[in-house]
């Protein structure tokens, strides 16, 4: 797939849109890369599961890989896509889209030991360090000021992930805090031995707070990563109420929506009345993001997702590289509609994706097509940290 193929039509579009004053950003892709020393995360992401590997997350591990190298992101043919290739195909997603401003990168912190405050090394499968990521997301902002306009006004975001396990956890929160300029913190509870409701992270949740930095969350279901299926019980969304507590604005990752149905919990009813409770004073203290819901597993909660959470409350992710999924209206979307209303829908929206190279695109329009309001691409701009100077 050519990214850059037909980009001069969006990005005919992107320019009538970049006079308005938010930016509409993705504040949800993940940053992976084939680095196997732990020791040298400060050089490289870190990604090794084969000596904690579950069957399910192989095969998601595997279907990522077919994805991204139908992308041809695999430049030089070796059959693996190295880091630096990775986040060229970063470069031209954002570059070459029509409907995305910035792109929030995460990085994702090892698992340290709850109880000694140590690395676990067999248990970290994945590890995109700050110090890396940080200075990644710089270079990557520095080629883009020297593409021309209205591409060298896009931005990449960094998203930092520190463990509150971590023994350091206060110098290393200090340098993100201080020394980068990231817009979020990034956790997956179970995938990190992250206890939300433990009484020792008050100070952490104090120092977020104090530094109006909000905190992205995963709740529900996690099958990406093997500990996000042992220590499930760990991404329960009532452990959000700790964080808020403590006054730190939350976003939960995926409207706490199941990726199975049948399988998972549908806890989506009770989540919206925690997110009712928190946000019934002047400002949104609880949103959610819209990250991976163009999965074909949670086509079926679509309607009840648009129709249970206001858009008010709601900023979009795509979760790439996780691959989008299901066909570009679901039968689940048909309410009201006649067969033949709805045959006509969808062959209409079909030819509108088969025109659209970048999944980037995809995403927002798979979401637009389900009734998802334009306004939930820019809210993250109205929450997320973002440095004066990335606005320049």
């Amino acid at each position: 797939m050519n990214l850059m193929e037909n980009s001069s039509r969006a990005q005919a579009g992107y320019r009538e849109r970049f006079q308005e004053d938010t930016m509409r950003i993705d504040m949800h892709c993940h940053v992976i890369g084939n680095g196997t020393d732990i020791r040298n995360t400060g050089n490289d992401v870190y990604l090794y599961a084969e000596d904690n590997q579950l069957l399910f997350t192989r095969i998601l591990a595997e279907l990522i890989e077919i994805s991204l190298k139908e992308m041809k992101s695999d430049l030089n043919n070796d059959g693996e896509i190295s880091t630096g290739e990775y986040f060229d195909l970063l470069y031209k997603l954002l570059c070459s889209s029509g409907e995305i401003d910035g792109m929030v990168l995460l990085a994702l912190d090892a698992v340290y030991s709850p109880k000694t405050g140590l690395l676990d090394e067999r248990k970290t499968d994945l590890w995109v360090s700050n110090r890396f990521l940080a200075e990644k997301v710089e270079e990557l902002n520095e080629r883009l000021q020297k593409e021309p306009a209205p591409i060298n006004k896009k931005r990449f975001f960094f998203g930092a992930s520190v463990s509150p396990n971590r023994k350091d956890w206060e110098a290393e929160l200090s340098y993100v805090i201080n020394k980068t300029g990231a817009v979020l913190m990034k956790w997956i509870p179970s995938t990190q031995h992250i206890h939300l409701a433990d009484g020792r992270h008050k100070d952490f949740y104090k120092a977020l707070s104090g530094a109006n930095m909000p905190l992205l969350c995963h709740v529900g279901p996690e099958y990406s990563f093997p500990e996000g299926i042992k220590k499930r019980d760990l991404d329960n969304y009532k452990y959000l109420e700790s964080p808020l507590v403590h006054g730190v604005t939350v976003i939960a990752a995926h409207c706490a929506a199941p990726v199975f149905p049948v399988i998972d919990e549908n806890t989506m009813p009770d989540f919206y009345a925690l997110m009712k409770n928190a946000n019934s004073g002047s400002r949104i203290r609880l949103w959610a993001d819209t990250s991976a819901l163009s999965l074909s597993t949670r086509l079926p909660f679509i309607q009840e997702i648009r129709s249970t959470f206001p858009p008010e409350w709601l900023m979009h992710g795509s979760d790439f590289p996780i691959p989008v999924g299901g066909g570009p209206y679901s039968v689940y979307s048909a309410q009201g509609m006649t067969p033949a209303e709805y045959i006509e829908k969808y062959i209409e929206l079909y030819r509108e994706m088969r025109k659209t190279k970048n999944p980037l695109d995809i995403d927002v329009k798979i979401k637009r097509a389900h009734g998802f309001s334009e306004e939930i691409i820019s809210n993250a701009d109205k929450v997320l940290r973002i440095p004066a100077m990335l606005r320049s």
